[in-house]
């Protein structure tokens, strides 16, 4: 039997041992770098609009208190009245300058296709006509069970209220935005030709946040009603990824007729479990082997969520996860998402390594 030393002298451990060392380099430089030069801010908040649905309680009241907190008008959405007028005196007590700011709530039931268009409608109005620049797309609760177990309507519910309610808002704001302003359009001559179009004023990006989990891109037994619909809401945040650069792309040439006023940018959130009146309610109904299998899962606070979210989106980040498990359980699950930076590669590098024994692993304790 050779020695270890014998494995560390061989020509393959030679080259496997550079390899590492290059990789371990390569990764120290970039957090370094990171941690020594600023890079811009690709998320600025202070003066925008911004919609938080869900945001009466949980992770987007937090995310909608951080939003108020830098400065942003924000308008809150739920169906419950009373948490509704009870979290905007939160915003207020949050506010950044609460003489300046100014805070909505909005109850419609957001499984419902036409709430998203007249959300936008009320928001644009109250906000002098101006389109809402940032988009939290946080409403959703989660049932978990044996997909067998599950009725069929709570399976419905579950798409209705986490898939749909999203990408009505998605489908809503999308076109408001792509669609430009009376004072963006084409100018008309005295002799009634349409002059050509001007490029419009630059407006800051616009953003559209999706809340996923990390059960898109690992699902584990007990979530089958749940899984399934921020799988879709995943497929649909990658591909809108790439339509709005259309949108974009035909900013560069306004000479082709009318285009949006600012640029588009979609954004997913991916947490694993989050502190909540929610979360507790669902251990309570977990099955056993669930329970058993999410044992590492360490829940979030949500401010402490809310905090990592607008950080990441301020460094630019398109798939953003909150925790060391979280980003070991996106980056497996990357797929064929859009890599912004190194960091990416490298969790959907380490992902890769880590599922060859998790799944193993998962599936022996079925």
């Amino acid at each position: 039997m050779s020695s270890s030393s014998d494995w560390w002298s061989s020509p393959g451990s030679s080259i496997t041992i550079l390899t590492v060392t290059v990789l371990v380099l390569a990764l120290s430089t970039v957090l370094v770098a990171r941690m020594l030069f600023a890079s811009k801010n690709h998320f600025p908040v202070e003066g925008l609009t911004a919609i938080v649905t869900g945001g009466s309680q949980g992770l987007g009241l937090a995310i909608a208190e951080e939003l108020a907190a830098r400065g942003a008008n924000v308008a809150i959405v739920a169906q419950n009245v009373p948490k509704l007028e009870d979290a905007v005196k939160i915003l207020y007590s949050r506010a950044k300058s609460a003489q300046s700011q100014r805070f909505l709530s909005l109850s419609f039931d957001l499984r419902r296709p036409e709430s998203a268009t007249k959300i936008l409608e009320e928001v644009k109005t109250w906000n002098n006509g101006a389109a809402p620049d940032l988009i939290f797309c946080c409403a959703g609760n989660c049932y978990p069970a044996f997909f067998a177990d599950a009725p069929i309507d709570r399976l419905r519910d579950q798409m209705d209220t986490i898939y749909w309610s999203s990408a009505y808002m998605a489908h809503a704001a999308i076109n408001l935005w792509k669609t430009p302003s009376s004072k963006a359009g084409s100018s008309t001559s005295s002799s009634g030709n349409k002059s050509s179009t001007s490029p419009s004023p630059s407006r800051p990006t616009r953003h559209l946040i999706f809340t996923c989990s990390t059960l898109a891109c690992f699902p584990v037994a007990g979530y089958s009603p749940y899984s399934p619909c921020k799988a879709a809401m995943r497929a649909l945040a990658d591909s809108l990824n790439q339509e709005v650069e259309v949108y974009n792309g035909s900013r560069l040439n306004p000479s082709l007729g009318p285009v949006p006023d600012a640029d588009m940018k979609v954004h997913i959130l991916f947490p694993m479990g989050i502190i909540s009146p929610g979360f507790e309610n669902e251990n309570k109904i977990k099955p056993s082997l669930t329970l058993q299998l999410e044992k590492d899962d360490q829940p979030q606070q949500p401010d402490q969520i809310a905090r990592i979210v607008l950080k990441r989106l301020a460094a630019g980040d398109f798939m953003i996860s909150t925790m060391f498990l979280g980003h070991l359980m996106r980056g497996l699950g990357m797929s064929g998402s859009v890599r912004m930076n190194v960091m990416d590669v490298f969790w959907n590098w380490l992902g890769s390594l880590v599922i060859i024994f998790v799944a193993t692993d998962f599936l022996s304790k079925g």
